[in-house]
């Protein structure tokens, strides 16, 4: 057991063993696999999803994954019934009876079609870039890019966002732009909205995330437990810190074992 993993669970254990109802939202890339240079190669590995399958059957935990992917291409890498997800940032929810699209990011598809094939135009010169329209939200990716093309890339995204600027926004992620519909929405609005309907209210959160897109839910739950994935949070709102999805594995293993703890001490 890591040092940072050993000081979350020895100054969380006791709020977690005492809580009756417990939410839990996870980030998918940089926290619960290793960010990859393309976006179709994250798979979750066999070990990871038995225990989320274990997560997902305990009585005082409801388990949410939260992530900028779609929410089809989301719950196709995980595939573990009883969780709820949470795809384009929170745009999109799904699972336990719950249902939402965020009507104005829906109401703008076509327009973003249309401002991905610009840029496809625009940077298919670029060698690396990958233009993922997922489609409430797009990203462009560059981790195979050159270094060189950097700023091409950045302007061809900002230019054409520019002449959109209406209706979309820009989000710079980890050797990503996301291209992010102009809405009050974000993952933090997300887990409100979850926790808001959950069948028994939740007394504690948890929330485990590496992204700038994280820092929305870290600051709407102040009470919570929130973990950065990554380096030093010197520039996070979260409480705590793991080193990477390794450390939030063993997180989650000790998470599933304090239902047969809690009942020992009935």
């Amino acid at each position: 057991m890591s040092r940072l993993l050993a000081q979350v669970i020895s100054e969380v254990k006791d709020r977690i063993q005492s809580a009756n109802c417990v939410s839990l939202f996870l980030d998918f890339d940089g926290t619960l696999v290793p960010i990859a240079d393309r976006p179709t190669d994250p798979q979750l590995d066999p070990e990871t999803a038995e225990t989320l399958k274990l997560i997902a059957s305990q009585g005082f935990l409801t388990a949410t994954i939260i992530s900028g992917r779609g929410g089809e291409d989301l719950y196709s890498r995980i595939r573990v019934e009883g969780l709820i997800y949470a795809g384009n940032h929170g745009l999109e929810i799904f699972g336990r009876d719950l249902r939402f699209f965020e009507p104005l990011a829906s109401s703008r598809r076509g327009e973003l079609k249309m401002l991905c094939g610009e840029l496809a135009a625009k940077l298919r010169r670029v060698s690396g870039v990958i233009i993922e329209n997922k489609g409430l939200t797009a990203s462009v990716h560059y981790r195979m890019a050159a270094t060189a093309d950097f700023s091409e890339i950045q302007a061809g995204v900002y230019e054409a966002v520019a002449r959109n600027i209406a209706l979309f926004r820009v989000n710079l992620g980890k050797k990503v732009f996301e291209i992010l519909p102009r809405t009050n929405w974000h993952k933090g609005a997300a887990v409100r909205w979850i926790n808001s309907r959950l069948n028994q209210k939740p007394d504690l959160s948890i929330y485990v995330g590496d992204d700038a897109t994280d820092e929305d839910a870290f600051e709407v739950l102040p009470d919570a437990i929130t973990i950065k994935v990554g380096g030093p949070p010197v520039t996070s709102a979260a409480r705590y810190q793991l080193p990477d999805p390794a450390g939030v594995h063993e997180f989650l293993l000790w998470l599933a074992m304090q239902e047969s703890l809690r009942l020992r001490k009935v």
